[in-house]
């Protein structure tokens, strides 16, 4: 029959199994640990992708608010371009409107003036009124006289036509005396003296009443001297010979002509 175990065996197994209990222990101590470590880590790990997330969705953020603010400041710029531009054409506008004002107060003054002209032209009409019947009048008048003085025209072209045919005649005649006139020597001009201007000399005429132009000598006898002079007397002209004086004596010379000799007197 087996004895029953002593106390000194209890603890010798007692002693025997501490090391695999610590160990034991050590073991889930470590495993807890582990799993505690695994699991911080999965949360760190998860709180660093979200917070990398949340970086990316910041970055994003960051760069859209930069394009916008960006984009606000290029609008910026623009509205200050158009605020300068409107400044400027408010600036044109009220130079145009001050302008406008001028050449409004202008043309006012303008149609007050005009205003007044047409009242004064009115009331000038209304006093012109009495003397149209006047003027009506002296029209009548002036008509009737420029009837007659056409009627005074017709009558001088009538005159003058036919001193133009006696003129011709005239001619005719001439030209049959002119053979008689070389036969008998005689010179065919007309010859007067007349008083200057002054009355302190004389002059002569002498007129050619020869066809062709009519060469002559003309001599002055004055105190003993005589001064000549040679001219030549278109047909129907008349030569004047200036500064003679009383007493003086002329001698007209032509070739085939017999002389004609003159007294001033």
């Amino acid at each position: 029959m087996d004895n029953p175990p002593g106390p000194h065996s209890e603890g010798m197994k007692l002693s025997g199994s501490f090391p695999a209990i610590l160990a034991s222990c050590l073991t889930l101590v470590l495993i807890i640990l582990a799993v505690f470590f695994v699991v911080k880590v999965t949360g760190l790990k998860a709180d660093v992708a979200a917070a990398q997330k949340q970086l990316a969705e910041s970055k994003a953020v960051a760069t859209k608010t930069q394009a916008d603010w960006d984009k606000e400041r290029a609008g910026s710029a623009e509205l200050q371009a158009q605020a300068g531009k409107q400044k400027a054409q408010i600036a044109e506008l009220q130079e145009q409107l001050g302008v406008a004002k001028s050449t409004t107060a202008q043309l006012q003054e303008q149609l007050t003036k005009a205003t007044g002209a047409s009242t004064e032209l009115i009331a000038k009409s209304e006093a012109d009124k009495g003397h149209f019947a006047e003027l009506q009048s002296q029209l009548e008048q002036y008509t009737a006289a420029s009837t007659q003085l056409q009627t005074q025209l017709n009558q001088a072209k009538i005159q003058a036509v036919d001193l133009q045919a006696r003129l011709q005649k005239a001619e005719a005649s001439l030209a049959e005396v002119q053979p008689m006139l070389l036969k008998t020597g005689h010179m065919p001009v007309t010859t007067s003296f007349e008083k200057a201007r002054g009355g302190r000399s004389y002059n002569l005429s002498v007129g050619s009443h020869f066809t062709d132009p009519l060469s002559v000598d003309i001599s002055v006898t004055a105190s003993g001297k005589v001064r000549t002079q040679h001219n030549i007397i278109a047909a129907g002209a008349t030569l004047v010979v200036d500064s003679l004086s009383l007493g003086e004596g002329v001698t007209i010379l032509s070739q085939g002509y017999d002389p004609l000799r003159l007294v001033v007197q």
